[in-house]
């Protein structure tokens, strides 16, 4: 291992090349849309994160050494590349290149390794990859993306869904000793989901996390969702936007939940009203679940 410090991976990224970014999961993750100019980085000590460098263009002829391994070529869009911490790097690109780039706190992956039970979760060691596709994570980072396309953060439950994914996914594909997770089928007993679906009912208008649902059913965060998605046959985060929806739906139709008048509320009071943290995810996430936007859902109502 080298004598020089590790480095923080955006202290070797200027300000300027970062076009968007946002926290997944409490600081344990974060995801940033990044184009970098042509040219060289080096960090002799490696870095304090793990590093995922998702492709997004198509770089003719990259230089890429980790540690031992190195690859010389290029990289399509959709391939990405799995940078362990504190192993040396070196990178060189002729080319502009467009990434997205995961910076995932070996903390929070060790966390999730004592939440899944994993034998060694004190010893996680992430594998060097160069150049691979991954169907699953590029599920993840392309949904993240999206999101932060168009402005529609709001939702904790969903962020924190997908880094939970992402985490396992990891855990289980690119470790040198992949864990043994537990399996558990047959969804949450039926007093935990109770709790838990009277804990929604009762704040779905505020940015619910998934800790949340997780302490109210008394169990890992990593396992609840499963288990909620095998009990209801949707996500936590599926089922909080139902709800939001069949919400806005009662008052869209209603004034005041009460007269049969045509609602006088805004649409923008209506989202927030809901949990929604704009008119524009309100009326994206509505259209998703009924098939018409709110504006034609009041007229037709």
């Amino acid at each position: 291992m080298s004598s020089q410090p590790a480095i923080y991976p955006a202290d070797m990224i200027k300000d300027e090349w970062v076009l968007s970014r946002q926290t997944l999961h409490t600081g344990g993750l974060i995801l940033e849309h990044q184009v970098q100019p042509s040219g060289e980085c080096e960090a002799s000590g490696g870095l304090t994160h793990h590093l995922v460098a998702f492709e997004l263009s198509n770089v003719p002829r990259q230089v890429s050494r980790v540690g031992e391994r190195e690859y010389d070529g290029p990289l399509l869009q959709g391939e990405m590349l799995l940078i362990p911490a504190e192993v040396s790097l070196f990178g060189a690109c002729e080319t502009r290149d467009e990434i997205l780039a995961l910076i995932i706190d070996p903390m929070f992956l060790r966390q999730v390794a004592l939440e899944t039970n994993c034998r060694y979760a004190d010893r996680i060691e992430l594998l060097s990859v160069l150049k691979t596709r991954d169907p699953q994570i590029e599920f993840i980072l392309l949904s993240c993306q999206k999101e932060m396309q168009q402005a529609r953060w709001g939702s904790r439950l969903y962020l924190d869904s997908l880094a939970n994914l992402l985490a396992i996914h990891l855990l289980r594909n690119y470790t040198s000793c992949p864990p043994q997770l537990q399996e558990y089928k047959g969804g949450l007993a039926e007093s935990k989901l109770r709790r838990v679906l009277e804990y929604i009912n009762a704040h779905f208008e505020q940015d619910i996390n998934l800790a949340d649902l997780a302490q109210v059913a008394d169990m890992s965060q990593c396992y609840f969702a499963s288990l909620f998605k095998q009990s209801m046959g949707m996500t936590p985060w599926q089922y909080v936007m139902q709800q939001r929806v069949e919400r806005a739906k009662e008052l869209l139709r209603w004034c005041d939940g009460q007269s049969p008048a045509k609602s006088d509320r805004s649409l923008s009071e209506i989202a927030l009203q809901c949990g929604f943290n704009s008119q524009s995810h309100f009326t994206h996430q509505f259209r998703k679940f009924t098939g018409v936007t709110p504006k034609t859902y009041r007229i037709l109502g």
